[in-house]
This record gives C-alpha cells, sequence and structure tokens, in this order.
C-alpha cells in the first residue's frame, strides 16, 4: 500500500515547482498540504505566495493574515501583508499592518520601506520621511528608497532635498527611469526659479509696460567710487550673514528635528502602551527643544533678509 503523503513531503514539492515557474501546479500541492494540516503557517506562507504570483492579491492577503495569526513573530508575514495592502490601495489598513511589522522586524529595511509608502499615499509627509529615512539607514544600497524619498521632497517642494535623493538614487542605479525623471522634474523647477522677478527687484509701470507704452524712467544717482565699495563690503558682510544662517537652520532640521520624527515613528509603532506612551512623550520633548531653537534661527534669518531689501532699495 502507498504511503500517504504529509507536508513535510510537499512543501519542499510546492516550492520547488515555484523556483521553475509553475504556479499553477505548486498551487495544487499547496491546496493538498492544507487539507492534511490546516494549521502549518508555513503551508499558508506558500498559499500567500503562490496567489500573489498568480495576480490574486486579496487571496494572498487572507493567507498571509492567517500566518500572523499562527506566528505572531513571522516578520516576513506581516511585511509581506502590508505590501499587498499598499498594493490594494488600502493604505491605512496597510499602515496597521506594517506598524506591527516594523515592531518585529526592527532591523528590515523592507519593512520601514513599505511603511513609508503607506504614509506617502496617505499624504503624512512627516511620517513618510523619516520611514524611508530609517529604511536607507537599515539599507543604503536600496536605490528604491532614494526614490521615494526623492517624491515625498517633491510634493513638499523641497527641490534641494529631492535634487539629493535621485542624485544619489542614480548612482546606485543609472538606470532608474523614476529617478532620471524625478532630477528632471527637478531641474525644471530649478530653471524656473531662476528665471521668475528677482524677489528684490521692482519693475517701473507695469501695467504700461505690458501694454508696451512708455514707461515713466525713474532717475538714478551714480555712485562714487568709494560709495561703491562700501555697497558692495555691506552686501557681501550681509550674504556671508545670510549662508551662515540658513547652514545653521538646515543642520537643525537635519540632526535634532530629524531625530526627534524618526524617533515619533518608531514610538507609534509600539504595541505595549506604556512604552508607546513614554516614547511619544518623550518624542514631543524632543519636538518641543527643536521649535525652541528653530524660531529665533528663523527670526535672525528674516531680519538679516529684511536688511538686504532695505539695503537694495538704498541704492536704487
Amino acid at each position: 500500500m502507498a504511503s500517504e503523503e504529509t507536508v513535510e513531503q510537499l512543501l519542499p514539492q510546492a516550492r520547488q515547482l515555484l523556483r521553475g515557474g509553475d504556479a499553477r501546479r505548486a498551487l495544487q500541492v499547496f491546496q493538498r498540504a492544507r487539507q492534511i494540516d490546516d494549521l502549518d503557517p508555513d503551508v499558508h506562507d506558500g498559499l500567500a505566495t503562490t496567489h500573489y504570483l498568480l495576480g490574486d492579491l486579496n487571496l494572498a492577503a487572507e493567507h498571509f493574515e492567517r500566518v500572523t495569526r499562527l506566528e505572531p513573530r513571522r516578520g516576513t508575514a506581516w511585511i509581506n501583508l502590508g505590501a499587498i495592502y499598499n498594493r490594494l490601495e488600502n493604505y491605512q489598513k496597510a499602515v496597521e499592518v506594517l506598524r506591527r511589522a516594523v515592531q518585529v522586524e526592527r532591523t528590515s529595511g523592507a519593512a520601514f520601506f513599505n511603511l513609508g509608502s503607506a504614509y506617502r499615499h496617505l499624504r503624512q509627509w512627516a511620517l513618510a520621511i523619516p520611514a524611508y529615512r530609517e529604511a536607507i539607514r537599515l539599507e543604503p544600497k536600496e536605490a528604491d528608497a532614494y526614490v521615494h524619498l526623492g517624491l515625498v521632497y517633491l510634493e513638499q517642494k523641497n527641490i534641494p532635498q529631492a535634487t539629493v535623493q535621485f542624485k544619489k538614487a542614480l548612482e546606485l542605479r543609472p538606470e532608474s527611469k523614476r529617478a532620471q525623471q524625478g532630477l528632471r522634474t527637478c531641474e525644471s523647477a530649478q530653471q524656473d526659479v531662476v528665471t521668475k522677478e528677482n524677489p528684490f527687484g521692482r519693475l517701473v509701470n507695469r501695467e504700461m509696460l505690458r501694454h508696451g507704452q512708455d514707461a515713466e524712467v525713474v532717475s538714478q544717482r551714480r555712485l562714487t567710487s568709494s560709495e561703491r565699495q562700501n555697497d558692495r563690503q555691506q552686501l557681501d558682510q550681509l550674504c556671508s550673514q545670510l549662508a551662515s544662517q540658513g547652514t545653521d537652520l538646515l543642520q537643525l532640521l537635519d540632526e535634532p528635528l530629524s531625530e526627534a520624527l524618526v524617533n515619533l515613528a518608531k514610538g507609534l509603532t509600539l504595541v505595549d502602551r506604556r512604552e508607546r506612551d513614554a516614547a511619544l512623550s518623550n518624542s514631543v520633548d524632543q519636538l518641543k527643544a527643536a521649535r525652541e531653537q528653530f524660531a529665533p534661527r528663523v527670526l535672525a534669518l528674516r531680519r538679516t533678509m529684511k536688511q538686504v531689501r532695505e539695503h537694495e532699495e538704498a541704492f536704487q
């Protein structure tokens, strides 16, 4: 009499069929294994993977969810389930699943990448950015994370940061179409800024100029050599001061504020209520401290910009 099939025999057969590209036959074998043991997480993991390859995302999600119930500490199941919810455009559900995923698999770049994608589609930029940055920290050679982070910065109209991310993605993967397109978009946006009117400049009788009429000419006093030299020195000092203040602000954004947002995102993933409350309270304190540093710097930058305007107007 022929021996009865076992799950241990069927799983390797099904996986071999999957590796060979025969997903339909693999599905039949996984289904036979399920008839033997419907509580085996490996069986449902195999069924989920096979349904995904066959294009049935809903069934794939159903089986990955079954795996998370049978074996809650299996991080890959949480990650894959979240990724499928992203593909199904159920982004709120994806966030719920992936917050659990990054707690179970704290060192998985894929978990944070998928979480960032869910937040990005929900337009929750402040949560998407630290998730993508954590994905990059864990997997610094993964070009897609840089591309997606660049897309978030594009949505925020932060062209300099978007440019940095797209260039880094192209260093890692020069053939990336999305990174190439993103960089072209950044370059176009930069050109638009350059061609706009100087914010410190003034046109005379603009309506007359638009209609081709003669504009009123404003007489200008010719500067002496010493006045011109003094003007340049003052302007150089103001520009140096602006550059220094701008650098200071960027460092503040890149360090304490960015760290506070990363810790906030991590805190939101904690399941234990006490741990989550403690982490969120700490993040709030960090954000308050960053705000206290940020406000006077912005005020000083505005004062310097006002001085530049006043200087420019004085020599009109």
